[in-house]
């Protein structure tokens, strides 16, 4: 992810349905110093303050999307810097429509940044603070059907079963704007688990591929379709402006190229940034 590489940026029958069902998708947790303690609890004061900010409005539809209370990820970047950033959800009727990676520098750089991506099929339009400062043309996913995937199980523990057995099917390669290549790697729990009937979405989960726990590619896994013949669907969203390559069964199944700085920056784009230079 790490957008400040910028220069100083869905009755399903009488089947049982899960709703809202979230699950952490945490590593063993590593001893923190006390700067890094202090750090975090800074970090995720900040980034909460900062995502109620935001409101997010899907075209064609008078349900505004509700901001998950507290964060699906936890994360940090050593590699680049003294970085902890908090990773947030808006949903309609359960359903993902808008991730947002919000983080905070320290080391070498001190300013704080929020980094969007839409996860809704039609154009977005955001405000922050009841400014609108964001509105795409497009949806920000496209969903595909899974590759030979086999039906969707009849119980909502067999179809996690199943879904974590697809993702780590898939794997992702990061490119980066030098020419140097990341292999990026996937927390095997749904960092959120979802089911929205009223979107004829039985089962889904959100997935994501990791650099260090800091999230550069989200994965959507959703069984979906008519009650009687739902089937898996796949969409993916980057988080990040460089390239990436996303494989299935090692096959190609997604890609994007590296992003112009102004695409970025723009604001028109379903992935985009903003930085704010004064921050405590």
């Amino acid at each position: 992810m790490i957008a400040a590489r910028l220069p100083l940026g869905p009755l399903v029958g009488f089947f049982v349905v899960v709703t809202g069902i979230l699950a952490l998708a945490q590593e063993a947790t590593p001893v923190l110093t006390p700067v890094d303690k202090q750090q975090i609890e800074a970090a995720l004061k900040l980034t909460t303050a900062e995502a109620a900010k935001y409101s997010f409005q899907l075209d064609g539809s008078e349900t505004p999307p509700k901001l998950r209370e507290e964060p699906l990820l936890r994360w940090s970047n050593p590699s680049v810097g003294e970085i902890h950033g908090n990773v947030f959800l808006w949903t309609v009727n359960e359903r993902p429509v808008m991730i947002g990676s919000l983080y905070k520098w320290f080391t070498p750089h001190t300013h704080m940044s929020h980094e969007f991506h839409s996860l809704s099929e039609q154009p977005i339009a955001a405000k922050y603070d009841d400014q609108e400062k964001w509105r795409t043309k497009v949806g920000g996913v496209t969903f595909a059907a899974l590759p030979d995937a086999p039906a969707p199980a009849s119980s909502p523990g067999q179809r996690l079963l199943q879904m974590k057995r697809f993702a780590k099917d898939f794997a992702a390669t990061k490119k980066e704007r030098d020419g140097s290549q990341q292999e990026l790697r996937l927390l095997t729990q749904p960092i959120y688990r979802y089911a929205s009937p009223k979107q004829q979405v039985q089962d889904g989960g959100l997935f994501v591929l990791v650099q260090g726990t800091d999230p550069e590619v989200f994965l959507l896994l959703e069984a979906r379709g008519e009650a009687d013949s739902p089937r898996w669907m796949f969409a993916a969203a980057r988080m990040n402006g460089v390239g990436f390559d996303v494989r299935y069964q090692d096959k190609p199944i997604w890609s994007v190229e590296a992003m112009p700085w102004r695409d970025i920056g723009g604001h028109a784009e379903t992935y985009t940034t903003f930085m704010f230079p004064k921050t405590p």
